[in-house]
């Protein structure tokens, strides 16, 4: 049930369960956050400060309250003051006095443009510094009217995600195209909108500056909203004082409209302010022009910067409150205030000792006391120790809006595990929603589709075992890693269809790699083979067959453009067109296969019956080994060596079946069969997707391994392929 769909006081309910905010009528119009509201405050405005490096700004930090000859110098005097509070001093001797001896007042600032305007000023800058782009989240007043405030959407105090581009008038245009782009990324990523964009022009009265400085910024904001391809409509009269501005209107869950983020051109601060830099041919320069005379390039003047004013969020506190209504308390993890609760089983010192040392490890707290952190995750971890039934404690977190609850007892003390329940978490695509997992669990990454099909079959989906202290996967997504940038940037190749391998790619920040599989038969005889060079043969073929397909496929496409025929080769990866007429720079390919005690390669079963029997055997067996071959191949750095480096890597992972009599008894066997899943191959599916999940009792190594890629051997195979071809020679096992 959404929350517009909730009464007055159920509304009313839900805020007060949330405990986001109060306010008081000592300090009407200024809500006070309490510790979850400025937990959703903070990560709102750290999530914007990341978002400032790939724009280009630096923040700065300015006064609350200026001398009230700035407001009059910059315009607002005259034109805002109706919206401002004066600050006094109730103590006369403290008091500053003008040039004519009177008391000097001050005003609380309402906006920051003319404090980041006194920060240009104050140093000196060349036309190659701009543009400049100054952030400010410090807090502003509004004298909003008593009547007009309401919670969070309409107060006197509040914070904006300030900011100010002084720009040469060449370069209005692509900010104003940057700062769109910036809103619809931040506006995506809360999933808010649909939103719509509005021109707003000159006021009929209480503006500053000519009709044709209006004319001119109006224009450049109309040239910018028609190149980014939205609709807009103009909302005649309703600019700011100094210039036009684009307004992005946000519908919320009630239908009714706010105004959060703004866009604003000034061409009249920067000249109040004298602002200026130093720049060739000034006069063109002025008009946005550019010139090769080389007389009035040898002649420097100061010229006029143009400011943008832009605030994507607009007012924190106000979209804040549009948050609140749009997830109803359903928070996604990075933004809940609540995200972890560790519920007890008992209030016996063991316990209790073992669910404070998880919340110490979740928050990254663990080391020495007598050292700063260094390592703290800002995690939200809480901890119920009451005394009432771990059930009751867990209905009731779920009710508060927890993302994920553990639970500690004696059977998790005992094995060194917490249960965790992860049926709330929020995701992208359809929700593959486990239940209850011991943490930290396989890392198989099956498709939503396989978690479906073990529920209609009834099958149990099995309890992952810890990994060994101190083995933890490295964060791949978050590092820069050169071999990664070149992954993102070249045309790369997955010779595999397996969406558990795609997925461990797109954990690395590779969600959109190419994707052919290969078509040739593997034929190569495995009774007169060993596993090893089995897997690495058919490993091998996979990815000089996909290799020769991609290049064949660039020379057709090249043939056909030549005879001015339609159409363009296309990569086998969706819809997704081949990128360009370009031979490949990268093909990864893949094989796994289970090796069982007797030292056989696990067989395609040829019917029902003999599929039950494999896995039966598997079971009763117990331990068996996972063999991944990978296998990568590059086209030669050196064109006067025409041809391919090659390289393969073997990664042997050992793994324990389940019981006959723990969870896995022939019914469950007999279950997963009915799936189908596995029942065209054989290869590693026993132990990864539902079998993984069934099956599969303890993993002993890697575990990206069994999901069917090991990941850390995978990106070294391709450093080496690409960037150390001199290094070893091609073309051998590098076991």
């Amino acid at each position: 049930m959404g929350i517009a769909t909730l009464q007055p006081h159920q509304r009313i309910l839900n805020l007060m369960w949330q405990e986001l905010f109060t306010t008081s009528i000592y300090s009407p119009g200024s809500p006070i956050l309490l510790p979850n509201g400025a937990r959703i405050f903070n990560r709102l405005v750290e999530f914007l400060r990341q978002q400032y490096a790939r724009y280009g700004f630096d923040e700065v930090i300015t006064p609350t309250i200026y001398k009230k000859a700035l407001w009059k110098k910059s315009g607002h005097l005259e034109n805002y003051s109706d919206d401002m509070f004066t600050v006094t001093s109730t103590s006369p001797s403290r008091s500053d006095l003008t040039e004519g001896g009177e008391e000097d007042e001050y005003g609380l600032k309402p906006m920051n443009c003319p404090g980041h305007c006194l920060i240009f000023a104050s140093q000196r800058h060349s036309y190659r510094d701009l543009p400049i782009r100054y952030a400010d989240f410090s807090p502003l007043h509004r004298n909003e009217i008593s009547g007009a405030l309401s919670g969070l959407t309409r107060v006197r105090r509040f914070h904006q995600d300030d900011g100010h581009i002084f720009c040469r008038p060449s370069q209005i245009e692509e900010e104003i195209r940057k700062t769109l782009d910036f809103v619809r990324v931040v506006y995506s990523t809360f999933k808010l909108g649909p939103y719509r964009l509005t021109l707003s022009t000159r006021p009929a009265d209480h503006y500053i500056g000519t009709e044709e400085e209006w004319e001119s910024a109006e224009g450049a904001l109309k040239r910018a909203l028609n190149a980014s391809g939205q609709e807009w409509t103009i909302n005649e009269g309703d600019g700011a004082f100094y210039g036009p501005k684009i307004d992005i209107i946000l519908r919320d869950s009630d239908g009714k409209e706010h105004q959060t983020a703004t866009i604003q051109l000034d061409f009249q601060l920067p000249k109040r302010f004298e602002l200026g830099y130093v720049a060739p041919a000034p006069e063109y320069e002025r008009r946005g022009e550019t010139t090769t005379d080389p007389d009035a390039l040898n002649e420097t003047g100061l010229v006029t910067p143009v400011l943008i004013h832009r605030a994507v969020l607009g007012s924190v506190e106000r979209l804040m409150a549009l948050l609140i209504e749009h997830y109803n308390g359903n928070w996604p993890f990075w933004l809940n205030p609540r995200q972890i609760m560790i519920v007890t089983v008992n209030d016996s010192r063991p316990v209790m000792d073992h669910a404070k040392r998880v919340q110490d490890i979740l928050m990254g707290r663990q080391g020495s006391p007598d050292k700063p952190l260094s390592q703290a995750t800002n995690f939200a971890v809480d901890i119920d120790d009451r005394q009432v039934p771990v059930g009751l404690k867990a209905h009731q977190a779920k009710l508060k809006g927890y993302s994920v609850i553990l639970t500690a007892g004696p059977r998790q003390l005992s094995s060194g595990t917490i249960t965790c329940d992860l049926s709330r978490l929020e995701s992208d695509g359809e929700v593959s929603k486990q239940e209850r997992v011991d943490l930290l669990p396989v890392p198989s990454d099956p498709p939503p589709a396989y978690v479906a099909a073990a529920k209609e079959h009834g099958l149990p989906i099995r309890q992952a075992q810890q990994p060994p202290q101190g083995r933890r996967p490295p964060p791949f997504a978050a590092l820069e890693l050169p071999i990664l940038k070149y992954m993102r940037t070249h045309r790369v190749i997955l010779a595999s269809a397996s969406p558990r391998r795609r997925g461990l790619l797109a954990q690395l920040g590779l969600p959109n790699i190419e994707v052919i599989p290969s078509t040739k038969p593997e034929n190569f005889p495995k009774d007169q083979m060993g596993a090893f060079e089995y897997v690495s043969a058919t490993a091998q073929q996979k990815a000089l067959d996909v290799y020769q397909m991609a290049i064949k496929q660039v020379e057709q496409a090249t043939e056909a453009a030549e005879n001015g025929e339609a159409g363009e080769a296309t990569a086998q990866n969706g819809d997704a067109a081949l990128p360009g007429l370009k031979d490949p720079d990268l093909v990864i390919a893949a094989d796994t296969v289970i090796v069982t005690r007797d030292g056989a390669i696990l067989e395609k079963p040829p019917s029902e019956q003999a599929h039950k029997r494999m896995l039966r055997h598997l079971r009763d067996t117990r331990t068996h080994r996972v063999l991944t071959a990978i296998c990568c191949v590059a086209p030669k750095l050196d064109a006067s060596f025409p041809g391919y480096a090659i390289s393969t890597h073997i990664e042997e992972t050992k793994v324990t079946f389940a019981k006959a009599n723990d969870g896995l008894p022939d019914d469950v066997i007999d279950a997963y069969v009915k799936t189908r899943e596995g029942v065209d191959k054989a290869g590693g599916y026993a132990v990864q997707g539902i079998g993984g999940m069934v099956l599969v009792e303890k993993v002993e190594g890697s575990v990206d391994n069994v999901v069917g890629l090991p990941v850390r051997q995978c990106l070294q195979l391709c450093e080496k392929v690409v960037f150390k071809q001199d290094e070893e020679s091609e073309g051998e096992d590098d076991d």
